[in-house]
């Protein structure tokens, strides 16, 4: 069976973190043997440019990475730590809050990009050949730091999704470009995460994202965190406490199919926290969350679910301060500059909402057609009926 640990931690604050990562990570038997006599060590943490307040609950915690920190200190390992950030403003790791909460200690802060990418054969489900972080690659030991969120496209992202961040930002355009339905772009994301497994993950889920999450949700204190060598299973764990089952979640429950790691939760044993009594029932998710329908209508009918459901995000112009991020994040160039303020073109629009994800205002509202309104509501009373009798 997969191992799941879940611990409470009521608070950001190190002493409280470092105890309840030490703890989560006891239970997890083989830690010592995979970091002993290991040489170089990569944290890839979850980031997201540009940056908000930290209080926003967008990114992992610069505390928290300060306490995962510490704790591979019991071991003699070099440590390095980064995501693919943008640098055009400035040095990322001082505006998220790294530079500052690590500064006691001596961990590499990097950019991947700057440790450049490999070629790599796929052979995936949807992906052939990609490049590839060197830094992930070349890692004796790679750990996984995600962030529990909703996910305005993908439902939920956790440990799973995270690994995306290792691939080039262009070819993560790319990949939202030309696989542009949800069960689509989750083969690939699968794909890339099965490229180099995370051989630990340890989720800050102390304040988690609900809503419109990756970027645009609400912060919930949920006070935990989860911790497994088996990104699947935690994923797995991360998803029912907030309402959704692992077949919900299209990376779970293909990872699973493909033997990647195990997302069934009966074979899962949870230690710390008893489940049910972490599950957080009035926990939000994302509208676009009745494509938990899937599994119970035919291909053609979801395709037309979907078309209705899609989000069209609309630029906020009293908000917009022209900055042009979410002109850079579109895959298909559909946004272009009008006044020193964004604008999008509704018909070349894939409703990927990357532009949504990089805006660091809060300026693009999402804005839903009549039918798809009528289907989340329907789909929102059904989700709560099934929470109520699970």
């Amino acid at each position: 069976m997969a191992l799941v640990s879940v611990v409470r931690a009521d608070a950001y604050e190190p002493t409280t973190i470092s105890s309840a990562i030490e703890k989560a990570c006891s239970f997890i038997k083989g830690i010592d043997s995979l970091l002993r006599g290991k040489v170089k060590v990569f944290i890839k943490i979850n980031l997201l440019s540009p940056f908000s307040p930290v209080e926003r609950g967008i990114y992992t915690h610069p505390l928290f990475v300060r306490s995962v920190v510490e704790y591979l200190r019991n071991w003699n390992v070099s440590i390095a730590c980064g995501d693919d950030v943008d640098k055009r403003r400035g040095d990322p790791f001082v505006f998220c809050g790294l530079k500052e909460a690590l500064k006691e200690f001596e961990v590499e802060l990097t950019n991947i990009k700057d440790k450049g990418f490999k070629e790599v054969d796929v052979e995936g489900e949807v992906i052939d050949k990609i490049l590839f972080s060197r830094e992930a690659l070349e890692a004796d030991v790679l750990i996984n730091l995600p962030k529990l969120k909703t996910h305005s496209f993908t439902i939920y992202t956790g440990a799973i999704k995270n690994m995306f961040g290792l691939i080039p930002h262009g070819l993560r355009l790319k990949c939202h470009r030309e696989h542009i339905w949800n069960e689509d772009f989750s083969r690939a994301l699968v794909d890339i995460f099965n490229i180099r497994k995370p051989d630990l993950n340890i989720m800050d889920a102390i304040v988690a994202m609900e809503g419109e999450g990756p970027s645009s949700g609400n912060p919930k204190n949920l006070n935990l965190i989860l911790a497994s060598q088996d990104a699947v299973a935690l994923d797995a764990v991360a998803g029912k406490i907030i309402g959704l089952e692992p077949t919900d979640v299209f990376t779970t429950w293909q990872s699973h199919r493909r033997g990647l790691g195990v997302g069934k939760l009966s074979l899962i044993k949870i230690e710390g926290e008893k489940l049910k009594e972490v599950i957080v029932p009035d926990f939000k998710l994302s509208a676009i969350a009745v494509g938990l329908f899937r599994r119970y209508l035919p291909s053609f009918l979801y395709a037309y679910l979907q078309e209705q459901l899609a989000f069209i995000p609309q630029i906020k112009r009293e908000i917009c301060i022209g900055c042009g991020d979410c002109q850079r994040a579109c895959p298909v160039a559909a946004v272009k500059m009008v006044e020193q303020k964004a604008k999008i073109d509704e018909k070349k629009c894939l409703h990927c909402l990357c532009c949504h994800e990089s805006c660091a205002y809060n300026s693009i509202k999402l804005k839903q057609k009549p039918a798809g309104r009528i289907i989340r509501v329907a789909a929102s009373l059904w989700h709560r009926t099934r929470s109520l009798v699970s």
